[in-house]
């Protein structure tokens, strides 16, 4: 089996777990990794005998490097993904893509010109409640849909948030779920939020216009002691309530209660996978440059609704 070498650039509290994920899977192997914090970097190395490089330059010049991920601050996302294509490297984005708009619009247009695959790390999509709830709404198994929303709350995590708010870092997951769900984009986007403790914005609610009756409806925050993930749908004939975290999956309907718990699966590993496929050229991408660009859109956007109290149109 032809496997892909891959590089990890950012190896703090999520970078590590890429590095893990591509010991643990039988299509790739862990050619390196690079961080600025040499003493982390080191340890990585150690757990997993894999290389340390002593620059993101020699990293991406390492023809034995087939594609790398970036899990470093947001706001060198751009330059190093720039520099990896331009360097034949297949490249996976962790979220959100970039800074701003105008940056993720340069790595779409330069993918373009390439021969590589660039993807974002949009975790979620690889998490059963997703594949379900999608099933569920293209099979119309209760109806039409009338609401989407998503509790997303939790503590700050001070070593890994460094330049990023609570909405293109945490509100991005849930933006990306209910456009895959959906299967549309949103018209408009109304937004309010604020900061309490931080710099940056670390509370918001969101609130998706999809046309034809259907909301979204995304609630936030850097703030409550302890962490949930909820997702929830709404519709005609009945309501579903997921746990993101356990995979718990509950259906109430006009007849009966369904409680189910999915098969458990790392939705770390899955994405990996299919980014490494895609990667291979066995399969076509599952979350793509166009991905990650709507929903960094959909985000600043939901910002800018917040800064001016207004209800912001959406063009795609």
């Amino acid at each position: 089996m032809k496997k892909l070498n891959v590089g990890v650039i950012g190896t703090g509290s999520w970078g590590k777990n890429h590095a893990r994920v591509f010991t643990e899977m039988s299509n790739t192997t862990l050619a390196g990794v690079f961080d600025l914090d040499q003493k982390r970097a080191n340890e990585i190395t150690k757990l997993y005998n894999t290389k340390l490089y002593s620059s993101i330059e020699e990293m991406l010049k390492d023809e034995e490097v087939h594609a790398i991920t970036i899990a470093s601050p947001t706001s060198t996302h751009a330059k190093i993904a720039m520099q990896a294509i331009e360097n034949g490297k297949h490249v996976l984005i962790e979220k959100p893509m970039t800074s701003t708009v105008e940056e993720a619009e340069q790595i779409v247009d330069l993918e373009k010109s390439s021969n590589v695959v660039v993807s974002v790390g949009f975790i979620e999509r690889f998490n059963p409640i997703v594949f379900r709830s999608k099933r569920l709404v293209e099979r119309d198994e209760l109806g039409e849909l009338v609401l989407i929303s998503a509790r997303r709350l939790g503590p700050y995590w001070p070593d890994r948030l460094k330049d990023v708010d609570v909405i293109r870092d945490v509100s991005i997951h849930d933006i990306d779920a209910f456009r895959y769900i959906v299967n549309k984009e949103p018209k408009s986007v109304y937004a309010r939020g604020g900061k309490l403790r931080h710099t940056y914005l670390d509370y918001a609610e969101i609130l998706l216009d999809f046309g034809n009756g259907v909301t979204g409806f995304i609630e936030s925050n850097y703030l409550t002691p302890h962490k949930l993930r909820k997702l929830m749908l709404t519709c005609e004939k009945g309501i579903v309530e997921a746990d993101y975290m356990s995979q718990e999956y509950v259906i109430e309907d006009a007849e009966w209660l369904r409680t189910k718990k999915l098969e458990w699966k790392e939705p770390l590993s899955a994405e990996m996978h299919a980014f490494a496929e895609a990667s291979l050229g066995n399969a076509p991408p599952v979350v793509t440059s166009l991905d990650g660009l709507k929903a960094l859109k959909i985000a600043i956007s939901s910002i800018k609704s917040v800064e001016t109290h207004q209800i912001i149109d959406l063009n795609f």
